[in-house]
């Protein structure tokens, strides 16, 4: 069976009028929570706001995160590092782009300790491409961590909202084993593109998946209720041999645990369905 996992923060309470944060006071718990539902992993989430103290950051917080793993069996498979959506590459006075190229190679080493395998670099609203220079820099960024990629054996999913033609382009770029795709379904359908069109384009260079619905042009909505293509995208992707994980990052209000809930068996029968 295809894994499922589910972002940082969901299983806590919403931090309004945020949809998403890393769960400070809450975070072991979310791992109770998630081995009761059933889910394979936990998305690590690292943000810039008080990044030295995220348990990842440090040799004792990451001996707490590989004790809760080993009393729960729920991993942490990938790590999304919004550290980079809110410090971007590009377009940023008075910065010195080795400043980020060493915080990812110390977060590729310290995330290597609790099993990550895929960081995420957000590479959309304010840290989206706007022009060919802001490719060469990201060129530059990623080329510059791929000895240590290699040396742990992790991945970088670069998650964008470019066009799957484009999207592709621009992994293929790298020309590398461990650069790949981070695809979202919700942004993506946002922007008015089909799930199961783009997973025919995307599929051999696909390294994990985010869960979410939204409405074309609009907001994240709950998980069956947007313009998303579920209920063709997931089962092609179990025909073609997708073993995960989904992560789910879902909309969600109060009713955090109920809805991880629903949103699991929701893409588990759609799981079903491509077998």
């Amino acid at each position: 069976m295809c894994k499922i996992g589910i972002i940082q923060g969901r299983l806590s309470k919403r931090p309004y009028p945020k949809l998403q944060g890393f769960p400070t006071d809450t975070w072991e718990q979310e791992f109770k929570y998630a081995e009761e539902i059933g889910f394979y992993s936990i998305e690590w989430i690292f943000e810039k706001n008080r990044f030295k103290e995220n348990p990842i950051w440090s040799k004792e917080g990451r001996q707490r995160i590989n004790n809760i793993i080993k009393k729960t069996n729920v991993k942490v498979s990938s790590l999304c590092a919004d550290y980079f959506l809110e410090n971007p590459f590009f377009r940023r006075i008075n910065y010195s782009i080795k400043e980020n190229i060493n915080i990812l190679k110390e977060l590729i080493k310290q995330s290597s300790e609790i099993g990550v395998k895929v960081i995420l670099l957000p590479i959309l609203e304010n840290a989206e491409i706007r022009c060919e220079e802001d490719k060469k820099i990201l060129y530059e960024v990623i080329s510059q961590s791929l000895n240590i990629l290699e040396d742990y054996d992790m991945n970088i999913g670069i998650e964008t909202e470019l066009a799957a033609d484009e999207y592709l382009n621009l992994v293929k770029m790298f020309n590398h084993n461990n650069v790949g795709i981070y695809y979202d379904t919700g942004n993506c359908a946002a922007k008015g593109y089909d799930m199961k069109s783009d997973m025919e384009k995307l599929f051999n260079y696909i390294i994990n998946i985010h869960i979410k619905d939204r409405l074309q042009n609009g907001g994240s909505v709950f998980l069956g209720t947007g313009d998303t293509n579920f209920k063709e995208g997931i089962p092609y992707l179990m025909k073609k041999g997708f073993d995960g994980p989904f992560i789910l990052q879902a909309y969600y209000e109060d009713d955090f645990k109920n809805t991880a809930e629903y949103n699991y068996s929701y893409i588990k029968n759609l799981i079903k369905r491509g077998y």
